[in-house]
């Protein structure tokens, strides 16, 4: 008879808690999730949640409703009774009618828990307690300063453990920014550093020059110059602005400043809606992946070593990148297009890059000029000499609005999906029984999450795709039948999805 869950080994037991509390990735505060809800299942269970710090460790604070009597205790119909007997002993003596205390309580009893454990922490604390707040709050009833300082208090809490942060992301009002200053020097664990910033007047964080172990930096609408951190370790830089606050004129230069101040940086990930010209250049030699949507930095770079790229394109970029590979002279091995038309740039790209092993495409909408791209693209990779190396292929067409579950009224015609493109597939798949070996398409996924139709033939097309899984072809094509009303997978291990293909 095969063993339950509960048979398990205390240390196999753990590492399935570990993983589920890094998948659920709740909020501490919510009792009926995490470690919480894993320590009441059971004795056993509850001995195994408190006999390891490591699963208190991912400590995810977001802003409490102080509107909401309920906001930190979980969801009010959870079966966690919170001024019970048990509940008032597990949980320190929470009580429902002072919720702010609540809050704190827990947050406390998980970093005692996590013991001396490196902590993984997450604070979404994006708006800033204002003095129009407070006096709602004081309108409600409420008399003291417990519930309108508690982000503070619950901030506060958090930074007295920054000796432990391991990995940590900050997506901060400005308000809150000078409650972080007594981290300054005590970061000697931190790896990963996100810090997401809201609000004008945002100071600059001055906290983090000193973590000798920081490897990655993730900035998000970060209005200053530059975070101060100890870039000679930094390997791994990522900068986000969607309605960016400084002059587009400077932001070029700002990232050459920032490459020539880390020879050693090897992933710079950047997403800006406009940069202006530079007649500013830079050769950096350690730059192995980069993500980026604006020609103008791409123009002043020289990356000898590029091997993975991901890039926006339109016009301009295309052009950029057909520039920077070949005064680059690199051996491109991963590239992943986005909203891309398949014009002489573009094709100019694919041709150059005969080290490429992994091509993920990414478009957006089904219209003419996606329908042109993905036939023309399907009978160039049909081509022997056309990305000879390449082994994993992506095709992903996504709705045009991400939020609109059917934004189309009828299915579209997806015409690429159809026997030449089994036909390409068969071809590159059976380059493995070439005499002298060599490259061959090993991974094939292919989503279209629109509501669709494809141009398969029903007998052959589906019964040959259905022999490359047979073969060991790892093989996923989904196509969004409107009038598929169930899924079934056609072979082991193998996500080829029939029902979704409508013929």
């Amino acid at each position: 008879m095969p063993r339950g869950i509960h048979s398990q080994p205390d240390e196999i037991l753990a590492q399935i808690f570990k993983e589920h509390v890094e998948w659920a990735d709740e909020d501490i505060l919510h009792v009926a999730d995490g470690p919480w809800f894993l320590s009441h299942v059971c004795r056993s269970w509850r001995m195994t949640v408190l006999d390891h710090p490591e699963l208190w460790s991912i400590v995810r604070v977001a802003q409490p409703d102080m509107f909401d009597s309920d906001a930190y205790i979980g969801d009010s119909d959870s079966d966690e009774e919170i001024d019970s007997e048990d509940s008032a002993s597990e949980y320190g003596g929470l009580s429902s009618h002072n919720s702010a205390r609540n809050a704190l309580l827990l947050l406390n009893l998980a970093l005692e828990r996590s013991q001396n454990y490196p902590l993984e922490v997450k604070l979404e604390f994006d708006t800033a307690v204002d003095d129009v707040a407070t006096a709602s709050l004081r309108h409600m009833g409420v008399k003291d300063s417990s519930t309108s300082l508690l982000p503070h208090r619950l901030i506060r809490a958090v930074v007295a453990h920054s000796n432990r942060w391991k990995k940590v992301d900050l997506q901060i009002a400005a308000g809150f920014m000078p409650l972080f200053a007594p981290i300054q020097n005590r970061l000697s664990l931190l790896t990963n550093f996100t810090l997401a910033t809201f609000g004008d007047s945002a100071p600059p964080f001055l906290y983090a020059q000193n973590a000798p172990s920081l490897a990655t930096v993730t900035l998000v609408e970060y209005s200053h110059e530059i975070v101060p951190v100890p870039w000679e370790s930094i390997r791994h830089f990522s900068e986000t602005q969607i309605m960016p606050r400084r002059a587009a004129a400077n932001v070029v230069d700002r990232f050459l400043r920032l490459l020539r101040q880390n020879p050693n940086l090897e992933v710079l990930e950047v997403s800006y809606p406009s940069m202006a010209p530079s007649q500013s250049s830079l050769t950096h030699r350690s730059l192995r992946r980069l993500t980026i949507n604006e020609g103008n930095l791409i123009r002043c770079l020289t990356l000898p070593r590029l091997e993975q790229l991901t890039a926006e394109v339109d016009n301009d970029t295309a052009a950029a990148i057909r520039d920077l590979l070949k005064r680059s002279k690199c051996s491109l091995r991963h590239l992943h297009l986005i909203d891309f038309t398949l014009d002489e740039d573009v094709l100019a790209i694919l041709s150059g890059s005969t080290k490429l092993h992994t091509l993920i495409l990414r478009l957006t909408g089904w219209n003419p000029r996606v329908k042109k791209t993905m036939e023309l693209l399907v009978k160039k990779l049909a081509e022997p000499s056309f990305l000879p190396g390449l082994e994993d292929l992506d095709i992903i067409i996504s709705q045009e609005h991400e939020f609109d579950p059917e934004p189309m009224s009828s299915p579209c015609q997806i015409t690429f999906i159809n026997d030449a493109f089994v036909d390409m597939l068969a071809g590159r798949w059976g380059r493995r029984l070439a005499p002298k070996g060599g490259a061959y398409l090993k991974t094939v996924f292919v989503l279209v999450e629109l509501p669709s139709t494809v141009g398969l033939s029903k007998t052959r097309g589906v019964a040959r795709l259905q022999k490359l899984c047979d073969e060991g072809m790892d093989l996923f094509v989904r196509a969004r039948d409107p009038r598929a009303l169930d899924l079934r997978e056609a072979a082991k291990d193998i996500s080829y999805v029939y029902k979704d293909i409508a013929v």
